[in-house]
């Protein structure tokens, strides 16, 4: 209750109060400043210190996590009320596929979305307000998966999941060419390894738009050194989540795990991968787009140098926001 009282309290400074407090603390790095009012965010929200939480705790933590972020309400919400319908994958209901239909549909495409979380973290509702706003502002329908979580189900459950969501709209008579995959972080790794997995299937998608995604699992990159402490995601988080995935070694060795092995070019016509600058999964989601770009595709980076990792769940942060409908106006355009 302090926490959310303290964010919406914070919200409510204008944004001119909080670069003029913060004008002689800057946080530059890479030359790039970061967000004032992000940075005073962050500072209000407890530090996860993942890499200590055991796997019998991992469920408790999931519902505290849900718990703080429906609460919070710190995503923007569609201005009119977006039709939400639940599907489920299987007879048992354990696999929700959650349908948001704008008031307006602009398109025959639709988008499949993948949340982020670490593939431990988070679900349909955590996301729920996220994608409402994108459903609504790209006047498109959007099919969010609550695909099962890792450690108690390991790669490639997820990806599996993902096949069985392309296959359930399949039967609904939308073809995998007006498919577009998108997700944030892990959801966006998701995202990329269903387009690999079907590109060895030779089978054509429409797009893959993935923001700020896990794509090596060393997490070793310049990027890690410089903002894998204080900026939201840590580089011992990624770690423990690429820990809690991976099923054995082999998996190191499969491009639909670790992205940066792909090496032909993709089924998918029109990647967008957008990054933030105070993120440490820049270097390996430009590195990735950099890959796709020698190998003939299709690909657009849209780069957001003052933002974090997460940004695009905090659209109630004024820059955050800005950025958002920046990418979603790219978006739009293909779809």
């Amino acid at each position: 209750m302090l926490l959310n009282f303290l964010v919406n309290f914070y919200l409510l400074i204008p944004v001119w109060l909080i670069k003029l407090i913060c004008i002689f603390n800057k946080d530059i790095k890479r030359e790039y400043i970061f967000d004032p009012q992000s940075k005073l965010l962050i500072y209000l929200f407890p530090k996860l210190e993942l890499q200590n939480v055991k796997n019998d705790e991992i469920k408790n933590l999931r519902s505290a996590i849900e718990k703080r972020r429906t609460n919070l309400r710190i995503s923007k919400k569609p201005k009119k009320e977006i039709k939400k319908v639940d599907h489920y994958l299987d007879k048992d209901e354990s696999i929700l596929l959650r349908e948001y239909s704008p008031y307006k549909v602009d398109n025959k495409n639709i988008i499949l979305f993948f949340h982020g979380g670490g593939y431990v973290l988070n679900s349909v509702f955590t996301h729920d307000d996220m994608v409402a706003y994108f459903s609504e502002k790209l006047r498109t329908r959007i099919f969010s998966l609550d695909y099962k979580l890792a450690p108690e189900n390991k790669f490639p459950a997820a990806l599996e999941n993902a096949i069985q969501a392309v296959e359930w709209l399949e039967d609904k008579n939308i073809s995998s060419a007006n498919i577009s995959l998108c997700g944030d972080s892990a959801g966006g790794h998701l995202a990329a390894s269903l387009t690999h997995h079907f590109t060895n299937k030779d089978k054509k998608i429409h797009s893959q738009f993935l923001m700020y995604p896990m794509c090596d699992p060393n997490c070793d990159s310049e990027s890690h050194k410089i903002f894998g402490d204080k900026y939201f995601l840590t580089n011992q988080a990624m770690k423990w989540f690429w820990k809690h995935l991976q099923k054995d070694e082999i998996d190191m060795t499969d491009e639909t795990f670790n992205l940066l092995l792909i090496n032909k070019k993709i089924t998918a016509d029109h990647t967008f991968i957008i990054t933030a600058g105070f993120d440490p999964l820049h270097d390996e989601a430009e590195k990735y787009a950099s890959l796709l770009h020698n190998m003939n595709n299709n690909v657009k980076q849209l780069h957001y140098p003052s933002m974090f990792h997460g940004f695009a769940t905090m659209t109630r942060l004024k820059t955050a926001n800005r950025a958002v409908n920046d990418f979603l106006r790219e978006y739009k355009k293909i779809l």
